[in-house]
């Protein structure tokens, strides 16, 4: 079972081709995060007028924690054979050139503001949404959260391509 399949990500954030080993080990890892990304709002698309903005954060930072996890459950013949260093990559790069840029940037910043808005006698009786829109850099937050959860959409599209293609 050591077909290989090409699997490219194009979108504002990251725009590469990973040669992933179909094999066990990698469709299991592909499979669970494939699992991940679409059970929660990571690769659903984002609707700023009913999603909260906590929530995704709360997701996404449970996928990040996930994926992680995943990569490390990697066997010592995988890492030696050098069967599963593209799907690692690949993951990696969404962690590292997908989330973290975005979560570093911004995630703080809102959580902070967030939570003060909260306390604020003049949100009492708003909804999130109301409130989060008050966001100073809602906009650009937006635009970039946008960006990220294209490449979470794109990447479950080809995990999911790669689980399922036959050769």
């Amino acid at each position: 079972m050591a077909d290989s399949i090409d699997l490219t990500l194009d979108t504002r954030i990251l725009n590469c081709t990973y040669h992933v080993e179909r094999n066990y080990d990698n469709l299991e890892i592909a499979h669970r995060i494939y699992t991940e990304l679409v059970t929660r709002k990571a690769a659903i698309p984002i609707d700023p007028d009913q999603d909260v903005i906590n929530e995704i954060y709360d997701s996404w930072y449970t996928l990040f924690k996930i994926t992680r996890e995943e990569i490390k459950t990697l066997s010592g013949k995988s890492l030696k054979d050098d069967n599963s260093d593209e799907l690692v990559k690949m993951s990696i790069d969404i962690l590292n050139k997908g989330l973290r840029p975005h979560l570093t940037a911004y995630q703080a910043k809102f959580r902070k503001w967030y939570a003060e808005e909260l306390e604020k006698e003049d949100n009492l009786g708003k909804c999130p949404q109301e409130i989060q829109k008050e966001y100073p850099d809602y906009d650009e937050l937006i635009k970039s959260m946008k960006d990220v959860n294209d490449l979470l959409v794109q990447y479950s599209e080809k995990l999911n391509t790669f689980i399922r293609t036959t050769k």
